[in-house]
């Protein structure tokens, strides 16, 4: 079992930066992590970064 595909890498700070965001999926990326969790607005940004990686892109509504 490949336990780094049961990891969502999460930034869902509400003033999260682009940058932190580029970092989060880059690190998803080198670890081969199941996803990275970001807040809506952010969901083209990381879809984006993981083009032609199997990461997903998971979000959240409503959150905290």
């Amino acid at each position: 079992m490949k336990y780094n595909k049961l990891i969502d890498h999460t930034i869902l700070k509400p003033d999260a930066t682009p940058e932190q965001i580029i970092k989060l999926c880059e690190e998803a990326k080198a670890f081969d992590f199941m996803s990275v969790c970001v807040n809506p607005a952010y969901v083209p940004l990381a879809h984006e970064c993981l083009k032609g990686s199997d990461v997903k892109v998971c979000t959240v509504v409503g959150f905290p």
